[in-house]
């Protein structure tokens, strides 16, 4: 039985049980012994709703009920209670409005304390995980997660913190745990792993039809999606894509051509490109953001939507509700109607009869002819373009940024890439190709070195143990308990790196036995079966970007600029967003 039926069942079998409840009470309860309870004592009222808010947390944990999935349900069945409860009183009893109203929120205030009161202590002294270290908050609720996320949107740093604090295994949640352990990556994340996506997938729907291939948390429904991606980033479709991806790369050098010796940002110049890049790839339209030098709406849209994400996605059933209430999160909302928009713009002009040469025809091609990899749904057809967007252009952006931070930071480094292409190409501009540059392995340790000090997702790849719980080398995870390993952490952890805070691309090279590199961890894409789809592409754009600029261009920061900004204020919105960057460039 797939994990969808067997929750179907459960909330069937629980809700079948409450109407049976309902019907048999009706059957034996008067309307004079309601009006009696309703009428008696308040304080025996009280007692008796906080007893039964603490018997409704025991019943859900003992029926190992699923309530995050189900949460958005079970909220509303308590405010019919209340609502009903409301309702006898004001046409059962002589209390006046106001009466009626006071002894509705003192029920109902005296049922959450119960509740809240069982689920805290429970979670502090008798829940499977309480023997783990961790802040007391976060034993408590994820809203401490949330407040640690939202306060600088540095979660990342956060973490550190509590590594720091509590050691490699930390409790971060009320069934949480951080694994500060390169052991653990292939236990989480490898082929042969035992472990599924956790609730942090369900923030846009628990039902599986709704979600793009990223939030898909089954495996089999996974591996029969990802054909699709996987067709648009085909060895075939990538040489479709490689001139593109260096005539947008172009476009930025004609850019900087034109305001040489000017402070030029960065940031917001390498998201222009990486949004033109993926407008052109993915969706087979220009964006013009190059072109005009202005921020086209989406991009806001994109930075809204990963800020309110920040904080929300550390409590995921809440978003999912919020999702669902028209305004509450307009900043997340707007972008995912603008996504749902440009699936109807291209599937209006797209030629089914063509053969696809951009990454939204290839899912729309299994859409459309009812592929055993298509999206099962519109709505999923919708959330599969909202993360090629945000997939295609954040995460290269950020890199690419942080790439050009740290050739202007290291002189040295970019002098020797410098010498590099030119001995490739000695030609220069005009003896550029793509072949030649995916031969210089100079760039790809620069792109490792980056990716291992400033992942583009830097704490994010949440899982669950399996049933029979998780053996991380001495210590045991009880199963049912989500689990992650902070990306950027482990990956400049001591530990396994030489000198591991420090940027030193040889380290992917020469350098790499005397600095131990092979074994060390390093999981920017993620491995296994939930590997990125778009690593190749990312590395092409990502490897002509740089070769272009450097190629043809010396840089440094421009005046005024120091990069310490840019190095302490990067934000953890599951994907990593930057302050602004300042650079003069230079004609070599």
């Amino acid at each position: 039985m797939s994990a969808s039926m067997a929750r179907s069942t459960t909330i069937t079998l629980l809700l079948d049980r409450c109407m049976s409840t309902m019907q048999f009470s009706s059957s034996v309860v008067s309307l004079t012994d309601i009006r009696a309870v309703l009428e008696s004592d308040l304080l025996s009222l009280a007692a008796s709703a906080a007893g039964f808010g603490l018997l409704s947390h025991v019943s859900l944990f003992r029926t190992n009920f699923p309530v995050e999935d189900y949460l958005f349900i079970l909220l509303a069945l308590y405010a019919v209670a209340v609502l009903s409860t409301a309702y006898a009183y004001l046409t059962l009893t002589q209390f006046s409005v106001a009466q009626a109203l006071l002894r509705v929120i003192l029920i109902s205030s005296a049922f959450n304390t119960g509740l809240i009161s069982s689920i805290g202590i429970y979670r502090l002294f008798f829940h499977r995980l309480h023997h783990f270290p961790g802040p007391v908050g976060a034993k408590i609720s994820r809203f401490y997660n949330a407040y640690l996320a939202g306060k600088d949107l540095q979660y990342n740093v956060e973490i550190a913190r509590l590594h720091h604090e509590y050691g490699d295994f930390i409790r971060t949640g009320p069934r949480e745990v951080c694994i500060v352990r390169k052991s653990a990556i292939p236990l989480l994340f490898g082929p042969q792993s035992k472990c599924s996506k956790s609730t942090w997938y369900a923030h846009v729907s628990t039902n599986p039809k709704y979600c793009s291939v990223h939030c898909t948390r089954d495996h089999d429904d996974h591996r029969k999606r990802r054909k699709a991606w996987d067709q648009g980033f085909s060895i075939k479709a990538l040489g479709i894509y490689e001139p593109r991806v260096k005539s947008k790369a172009d476009l930025l050098a004609s850019h900087v051509a034109k305001n040489l010796g000017q402070p030029i940002d960065v940031t917001a110049w390498t998201m222009f490109l990486s949004f033109d890049i993926m407008g052109d790839v993915g969706f087979g339209k220009d964006f013009h953001n190059l072109t005009t030098g202005v921020e086209h709406p989406a991009i806001k849209g994109v930075h809204d939507h990963m800020a309110a994400g920040a904080t929300l996605l550390q409590v995921p059933w809440l978003l999912n509700i919020l999702c669902r209430i028209p305004g509450a999160v307009s900043g997340y909302s707007s972008f995912f109607k603008w996504c749902a928009d440009e699936i109807e713009r291209k599937q209006k002009t797209w030629d089914a009869n063509a053969y696809p040469e951009d990454v939204v025809s290839w899912l729309l091609k299994a859409y459309v002819e009812r592929s055993v990899s298509a999206a099962p749904s519109r709505m999923a057809l919708n959330e599969d373009s909202r993360a090629v967007i945000i997939a295609g252009s954040e995460t290269t952006a950020t890199t690419l940024a942080t790439v050009l931070y740290y050739l202007a930071k290291h002189p040295s480094v970019l002098a020797k890439l410098h010498q590099k292409l030119d001995e490739a190409m000695p030609g220069g501009a005009d003896d550029w190709s793509y072949d030649k540059v995916k031969d210089i392995t100079f760039i790809d340790d620069i792109i490792n070195e980056t990716l291992r000090l400033r992942p583009a997702v830097m704490t994010g790849g949440y899982r669950v143990t399996p049933a029979e719980g998780l053996q991380v080398d001495e210590v045991h995870i009880p199963g049912d308990t989500i689990v992650f390993v902070p990306v950027q952490l482990i990956q400049t952890d001591e530990r396994y790196y030489e000198s591991a805070k420090e940027f030193i691309p040889e380290r992917w090279s020469e350098k790499r036995y005397e600095m131990k590199t092979d074994g060390a961890p390093f999981i920017p894409f993620l491995t296994g079966p939930y590997i990125c789809p778009g690593k190749n592409l990312a590395m092409i754009s990502l490897r002509t970007s740089i070769s272009t600029i450097a190629q043809q261009y010396n840089f440094s920061f421009a005046p005024g600029e120091t990069g310490e900004a840019f190095e302490t204020g990067a934000q953890d919105t599951f994907t990593t967003s930057l302050p602004p960057l300042q650079l003069a460039f230079q004609r070599r």
